[in-house]
């Protein structure tokens, strides 16, 4: 047997693979990899890399610091000279661009968005996505068609989803999770709103990769068609028990339920200028959550519980925003959501200790 011949054979094989799945969407290939570097950088990396690539995976031990190392390796796809990529980035990029590609991803033409956007129309003014990514099924996925069972007897509707980004590469495998849901205010379940304005405030800019097209920090919220099943699914209405559900807000009860159709995807390039870091779209509070996280790293003596608390602020800025937000409604007086704001809050606080000792393994979105 010729083990070098078909060690050869293989490469030459993941090359071409690679190469057709570029060439067919390099941007969506750049946000699959983008979401999966994501997850390896956080921090809750054991719960969020999820699937994790077999070949780090040792005695059932994950190698994340010679994963990151791998990844550290990685050249722009852009500039990607497929014809030589060897060894283990070779590998590392057929595994999560070729083997990981169901479901798919498709970039959606920006003369499209209107029309994609209109599917769950805002009432309020929100900024566009830089682009929009149309989540691709195969009709014989278990997802897909247990969807399509459920649908047969209800109607159809769609709803916005906000989740941190380190959390979507696991969503985009695995879909959205009833039991994932870390606040679980009214109950396990999928939070969503039809509001895009309100799940943005579930899904703050966090870093991706440095070298991809779309920004080196990226935000993202996720589309999602539902089946409007009234055993499973809870929103405010006049005649309901669930009006303590705010209004915008849709909670379904069963994730076969919920399908993510599109991920809209915010991006920013930020570089750093000594300590500091800037960025093209907000420079100044970029600078001050930056300043936040290098000031911890750089104390001595803190160790690891300093590192996982700079790391949560960077992760919550956004939930430390609406805080603030919250103590200003309780200056003004009596607001309709203000109770709903003050109990979100405060489950957050609670997961405070936890996310310091790493205990933390579910997700926090609406």
């Amino acid at each position: 047997m010729d083990l070098p011949s078909q060690s050869n054979s293989s490469a030459a094989s993941k090359r071409s693979a690679l190469g057709k799945e570029l060439e067919r969407d390099s941007l969506a290939a750049d946000l699959r990899l983008s979401l999966f570097i994501s997850a390896a950088r956080s921090f809750k990396y054991d719960s969020c890399l999820q699937p994790f690539p077999p070949d780090f995976i040792n005695n059932k031990e994950k190698k994340i610091d010679e994963l990151n190392g791998v990844l550290d390796g990685l050249a722009p796809l852009k500039e990607l000279n497929i014809a030589e990529l060897t060894g283990p980035h070779l590998d590392l990029l057929h595994w999560i661009l070729c083997q990981q590609s169901n479901p798919g991803l498709r970039t959606v033409p920006k003369t499209d968005f209107d029309s994609v956007l209109a599917k769950a129309p805002c009432l309020a003014s929100v900024q566009r996505p830089q682009q929009i990514f149309e989540v691709v099924y195969r009709e014989d996925a278990h997802s897909e068609r247990r969807f399509r069972e459920n649908a047969d007897q209800f109607a159809r509707h769609y709803a916005y989803h906000g989740s941190k980004l380190f959390n979507f590469y696991s969503i985009l495998n695995y879909g959205l999770q009833q039991h994932l849901n870390q606040t679980a205010l009214f109950g396990q379940g999928i939070y969503m709103s039809a509001e895009l304005h309100v799940t943005q405030m579930f899904a703050p800019t966090g870093a991706g990769w440095a070298r991809s097209a779309l920004g080196s920090h990226l935000a993202c919220t996720a589309l999602c068609e539902y089946v409007d099943n009234p055993a499973y699914v809870k929103c405010q209405v006049e005649s309901s028990s669930w009006n303590d559900i705010p209004e915008k807000y849709i909670l379904v009860k069963n994730n076969e339920l919920v399908q993510v159709r599109y991920l809209l995807v915010y991006g920013t390039n930020r570089r750093k200028t000594g300590t500091a870091e800037v960025s093209n779209n907000n420079p100044q509070a970029v600078v001050g959550q930056r300043q936040l996280m290098e000031e911890g790293q750089t104390k001595r003596g803190e160790g690891t519980r300093s590192g996982r608390c700079t790391r949560w602020v960077a992760a919550n800025f956004g939930w430390l925003i609406a805080g603030a937000y919250l103590l200003m409604l309780f200056g003004i007086g009596h607001n309709p959501n203000a109770h709903y704001m003050k109990q979100m809050f405060l489950q957050k606080i609670n997961h405070v200790c936890n996310a310091l000792f790493g205990r933390v393994n579910e997700r926090g979105d609406a």
